[in-house]
């Protein structure tokens, strides 16, 4: 394990450990109701499970695991890319419980309420941002994949032609080559953050706004906190071992030209799957595009689709493990 995977797991540790430390000293004492219900226990499981539900929505897997690839055939570790990624995505919701514990109540209406100017703007904010990033992070990572593709049918010889590509791809890989260290990912969990689209986060702050017109802000600050503790441990789980799979899938010529070119095209379809299915989303909920390809597109669901890439890659790695120790042991 490398030392900066080890922070992130420090990281992660002590946001659970002062999290729910909070919770027993401070919300359980109090007998402080949130809504009609009690602030127990299941509330605070309920606020945990959310983050952890949130960590595995189909953009943020897909975002860590393009992001890592990119880092990794930049030479650098990205096992901290899914804490940095949690971590912004994070502080945006906690300023937004912030401002409805502290008595903003126009914010918790504004979010409830389908038809508000904040509900569309969000609406078209959150899925945009996660799709464009997608994208731009896809496009990057197939010209990676075509350079290793290159380097296989080269030898490993390091001649290999710099890709050429049109003006729009240049304007795609520049914008993503600007991502060249894990705690930029920061600045992208921001930006997807400020979307409040996700079923997750909406119901957090719905939850936050009933605690806190009964409860003392910095006991209502817990439900944000434990939703931070779930999201960073799962995303940053997720980091260290997208960062691990990769680092390993290249260590070798032969891993190189087989098992890294087929990490990347699944990373890589994963990615345009997820961008082009947000976009399509946008086009017909905010733009009214009727056309019937946009719409299926749009209507395809995406649920568990975080789940499925993270079990993808997964099996992927473990099959790729299995076959290689095997000619290890053949050749041996």
């Amino acid at each position: 394990m490398t030392p900066t995977a080890r922070r992130v797991l420090i990281v992660a540790g002590a946001l659970l450990i002062v999290s729910w430390a909070l919770f027993a000293t401070v919300v359980l004492p109090g007998g402080y109701q949130a809504g009609t219900s009690t602030f127990g226990v299941g509330l605070a499981v309920t606020a945990f499970v959310l983050g952890m539900r949130h960590a595995f929505d189909a953009d943020h897997i897909a975002a860590i695991d393009n992001t890592s690839r990119k880092l990794v055939d930049d030479g650098k570790d990205p096992s901290s890319v899914g804490l940095w990624f949690a971590l912004g995505h994070s502080t945006v919701v906690l300023a937004a419980v912030g401002l409805v514990t502290a008595g903003v109540g126009a914010l918790t209406s504004q979010i409830g309420a389908e038809d508000s100017p904040l509900a569309l703007f969000t609406g078209v904010w959150g899925p945009t941002v996660s799709s464009v990033f997608l994208l731009s992070m896809a496009t990057a990572n197939l010209v990676i994949l075509v350079r290793v593709l290159r380097r296989a049918r080269a030898g490993g010889s390091s001649g290999v032609r710099p890709l050429r590509g049109g003006a729009v791809s240049l304007v795609i890989t520049r914008a993503a080559a600007t991502l060249d260290a894990p705690w930029k990912m920061f600045v992208v969990g921001v930006l997807f953050g400020l979307g409040f689209d996700t079923a997750s986060t909406i119901t957090l702050l719905l939850i936050a706004g009933g605690a806190g017109v009964v409860m003392p802000w910095y006991a209502a600050i817990v439900l944000p906190l434990l939703f931070t503790a779930g999201m960073v441990t799962c995303d940053g789980i997720n980091s260290i071992s997208t960062a691990r799979l990769y680092r390993w899938s290249a260590d070798s010529p032969e891993r190189r030209s087989r098992y890294n070119a087929a990490l990347i095209l699944l990373s890589v379809g994963v990615a345009f799957i997820v961008g082009t299915v947000g976009l399509c989303g946008v086009l017909v909920d905010s733009a009214g595009v009727r056309w019937a390809p946009v719409e299926a597109v749009a209507a395809t669901n995406l649920d568990s689709f975080g789940l499925i890439i993270a079990a993808m890659l997964l099996i992927g790695w473990l099959t790729s493990w299995i076959f290689a120790r095997s000619r290890h042991e053949v050749t041996a």
